[in-house]
């Protein structure tokens, strides 16, 4: 084995970045506190570790990345391409501390998105490590104390652990999660998780979905027909505003008609009883005239 594949994955703030810069000991993925996934596709540093070639790719946030779920899973499910012909473990990376609802369905998404067959290549990293070092408190016992859920996580993942202070400078952690990697593959018999696996994921995802969708025909069908009958209803509903859009505009024209005949027979009316008064005025003077 040439090179040792990781792949980083988690939620955003986990400090996934972070991560990536402690293994190898220097600043290659940007990393600051954030509510906002700092970063936004798959990013691959390659360096030296211990005398071994370690390439790193860090992911987008989960869950609450400025990215949509398909987004994200889109961008992780590069990571396979990017690590070619895959990564030799995913590294879900967990904070020490809150253990948030989102995180306790991590590995069941993760066999959703890359198939059953990828928890397999899952180890937990918890990082802030630097909090259980204050209280003098070994991992094992945090975990060995923590809610149910955080403890079924870690065993859906094979009891594969280990975790991180990105603080601190001493190398040993790493090379410690690095023996741990290497024990992990040894086990999968040097195996990477790859495209092929990714495929079949797929095709039992799109196999799940036709049967899901043939389940919910009925449902479906019902919906469509009564969209169809919302569809007609409005139609109907400018049809008839069209109809009487027509006949208000037929009935102002033929009042417009009438209006116009109304003026013009006062207009005839005004010039008739002009004409008599005159008329009455020039006999008089013509009579006048005779006399």
């Amino acid at each position: 084995m040439n090179v040792l594949k990781i792949a980083l994955i988690g939620k955003t703030g986990c400090g996934k970045s972070a991560t990536g810069n402690t293994i190898f000991g220097r600043k290659e993925f940007e990393s600051k506190a954030s509510a906002k996934s700092i970063t936004q596709s798959c990013s691959k540093a390659q360096y030296y570790v211990d005398g071994r070639s370690i390439a790193v790719v860090d992911t987008p946030g989960l869950y609450d990345s400025s990215l949509s779920n398909d987004e994200v899973c889109d961008e992780i499910t590069k990571c396979i391409s990017v690590l070619a012909p895959g990564p030799h473990v995913f590294l879900l990376v967990i904070q020490i501390g809150l253990f948030t609802a989102e995180e306790k369905d991590t590995v069941e998404y993760i066999k959703k998105v890359f198939g059953k067959g990828a928890e397999k290549y899952i180890m937990i990293l918890f990082t802030r490590g630097d909090d259980l070092e204050e209280e003098e408190r070994p991992i094992e016992d945090y975990i060995k104390n923590a809610e149910p859920a955080l403890k079924k996580l870690v065993a859906d993942c094979g009891n594969r652990f280990h975790v991180f202070n990105n603080r601190q400078k001493e190398r040993t952690q790493v090379t410690e999660l690095l023996q741990k990697i290497n024990q992990m593959v040894e086990e999968n018999g040097g195996s990477f998780y790859t495209n092929e696996m990714l495929q079949e994921a797929e095709a039992a995802i799109k196999k799940e979905k036709e049967r899901i969708m043939r389940e919910k025909e009925e449902e479906i069908r019902n919906e469509r027909e009564q969209t169809e009958k919302i569809y007609q209803q409005q139609v109907d509903n400018m049809k008839q505003q069209g109809e009487s859009m027509k006949q208000f505009i037929q009935e102002l024209q033929q009042k417009h008609a009438q209006e116009n005949e109304k003026m013009m027979k006062r207009f005839e009316e005004q010039a008739r009883q002009q004409a008599e008064e005159n008329r009455v005025h020039w006999v008089a003077l013509c009579t006048k005239c005779a006399i």
